[in-house]
Parts: C-alpha cells; structure tokens; sequence
C-alpha cells in the first residue's frame, strides 16, 4: 500500500468517526438524557426547563450563578412584585460558562426584564486565574458548536488545554464517554428521569428545600486566627468553614480582571440594544466577615456598572444577611438565608426595573 493509500484511508476514518460522533451527539437527544449528576447533565437539564416552560405573562427576570446565589424562585414571586423569577445557576459554573448558558436559554436576548448576575465581590480579588479551568470544557460540551470553535479553544491561555477545548468541540463523545457506558448500563432509569423531568413545568428547583441546618453560635478571633463553631457540624465540615474563613484575602488579580472583562463584555454586547436590564448583585459574603478589608474602586465590574444597560447594586445592600443563624456553611444561605435573600432581591429587581413599589 504506497502513502497516499494509507492518508485516504486515514482521512476515511477520521471523517467516518467524525459523522458517527455527530449523529450520536451532536443532535441534541442526546444531551438532554445526560446524567443529572454530571457537570454537563446537571447543566443541561436546568437549560432544558428554562428553554421549554411556557412563558408566564409576566414580566421575567432570570438568575445565573453558581451554588452560592441563594434565590428561591418562588420566594421572590410570591415578594409582590409582580414579576416571575426563574434560575439556571448551576454549581461550579463561571462567567465563562455564563456566556454560553444564556446564549442558550434566551437566543434572541429579549426574553427577559432583567438578567440578574450574582458575585462574591465587585474587586477584581481572586487566588487564582480562572482562564485555564478545564471544568468548564465539560460543562459547556453541550452548548458548543463548531462556530465555537476558535474561541473557545483561544479563550484557554495554554496549548494543551486550547486542544482539548477544541477536540471537545469538534468530537463530542470524547467527552461523553464514560456516560455513554453508564447509558448503556443504566437506560431504562436514565429514560425515567427524563421523563420526570421534562414533566415538571418549573422543574426541580423551583420550591425544593434547602438544608435548615445554620453556624448560629460561631465566634472568631481574627487576631488568634481561632474559630469556635457549634457541636453539630461534622469535623470535615467544620474543618472547611474554618479553612474558609481563616484564609488571606486574595490580591487584586489582574489575569481574573482580564477574565471579568472578556465574559461580562460578551454578555453585555448581546444585550446591547436590547430592553433587558443587566442587574449586577454583589451577595452576602458569609456568616462572619473578615473586619478591614479593603476595596478596589477601579475594578471591572465597576467599571462596568457606569453603563447606562447595566444596574449595579450597593455592594453593602445585602451585609444584613450577613448573619450565622442564616448561614449552613463558610459560603452557602441556608433555606431562612435563601428566603430572606429571595424576598429583598425580588423588591431590589422591582425597584431598578419600576415594575412595583419597593
């Protein structure tokens, strides 16, 4: 067999597992029977319910996030404000994830009054540079398309990610493997559950309950560096709140100000011309906060506040859920945090929007 023999039939294959790759899970079916506890399951599904419930008549205001936004969607509707509140913050998501998630579920960008966009701080403070996480490459493996391609490869600072990023673009099942072979083991509940969900026209979220257990009853000594914290806790949770909140603030970070700005401009230019407010949401930072911490008054999200699209709310307008009793951890509301945040949220959208009386 001379050479170009062999490139055909390299070529051949390639193109062959490339169609049988597109036809198993590029058309969408597949995604939407993912594992609902994978990264890309858990995603997807939130997506599915937002893409496929029927409108409310109201006017809608849609919440991104990562688990630490505490909204309870039927909290903040029954707030009197005569607005709907929907969710598809997904836990460990990014902005950058964001970006794609909302692309998703409102293609048009007109579908909302509000896009609320929660953080843990207005600085441009972190530990670390979120571009190169490779998590994000499994969550997103749904929602990327071949027009992607180069951008989302480009968007990891490294080669090695930038080719697993495209690869995951290009050949979806690399990324499905090992979902795949539990699908074949596991089909009829996987078929159950999509099922159940797809049934749910608010989905699973939307008045589920959250943990009631809370850190009422915590002291810290920040000068000892010393955290006293109730019996009820587990050593390991107990172990990660005190990690949580003994840490050093995190330096302002000029790669995570880069980051802000590339998938926060991205979401305000789709939004450029459209009626939907962008509602930036700084939310309680923990059950205790660490006394003099200072604040970056330069920021990105700052700066992106002064847009006349973009409502950004007083950072301090939520330091009064700052409390432990509301509190189930370092980071995390508990179901009274998420009632109390759901209900003052609610009145701050309505304010911004004019739609009721605060």
């Amino acid at each position: 067999m001379n050479g170009w023999a062999v490139v055909v039939r390299a070529l051949g294959a390639v193109a062959l597992f490339f169609a049988l790759d597109s036809a198993a899970f590029r058309t969408g079916w597949y995604a939407s029977i993912l594992e609902l506890n994978s990264t890309a399951g858990f995603l997807q599904s939130s997506l599915w319910v937002e893409q496929h419930r029927t409108p409310s008549g109201a006017s809608e205001v849609l919440a991104l996030g990562d688990s630490r936004i505490p909204l309870k969607p039927h909290v903040a509707d029954d707030a009197g404000t005569r607005l709907r509140f929907f969710t598809i913050a997904v836990p460990g998501t990014t902005p950058r994830c964001w970006y794609y998630m909302l692309r998703e579920a409102d293609p048009a960008a007109r579908r909302y009054a509000a896009i609320v966009i929660p953080f843990d701080t207005y600085d441009d403070r972190w530990w670390e540079d979120p571009r190169g996480r490779e998590m994000d490459i499994r969550y997103l493996a749904p929602l990327v398309s071949f027009g992607d391609l180069f951008e989302f490869a480009f968007s990891y600072p490294e080669w090695r990610e930038r080719g697993t990023a495209a690869a995951t673009v290009l050949f979806k099942g690399m990324v499905y493997r090992e979902d795949f072979q539990d699908f074949l083991v596991r089909h009829r509940w996987r078929l159950l559950v999509a099922r159940d969900l797809k049934s749910r026209p608010s989905g699973w979220r939307y008045d589920a309950p959250w943990d009631s257990e809370s850190l009422a009853g915590i002291a810290v000594d920040w000068m000892a560096g010393t955290v006293s914290l109730p019996d009820h806790l587990s050593t390991e949770k107990a172990k990660a709140v005190r990690e949580v909140l003994l840490q050093a603030p995190p330096p302002v970070n000029p790669a995570f100000a880069e980051y802000r700005r590339k998938w926060f401009g991205k979401i305000l230019a789709r939004y450029r011309g459209s009626p939907t407010r962008i509602v930036f949401v700084r939310l309680a930072r923990g059950p205790v906060v660490r006394p003099g911490l200072a604040t970056d008054p330069t920021s990105s999200i700052r700066e992106f506040g002064a847009r006349p699209e973009v409502a950004i709310v007083d950072e301090h307008r939520f330091d009064e859920l700052e409390r432990p009793e509301l509190f189930g951890d370092a980071l995390h509301m508990n179901q009274s945090g998420a009632e109390e945040f759901s209900r003052m949220l609610a009145h701050e959208v309505a304010g911004i929007l004019g739609g009721a009386a605060r």
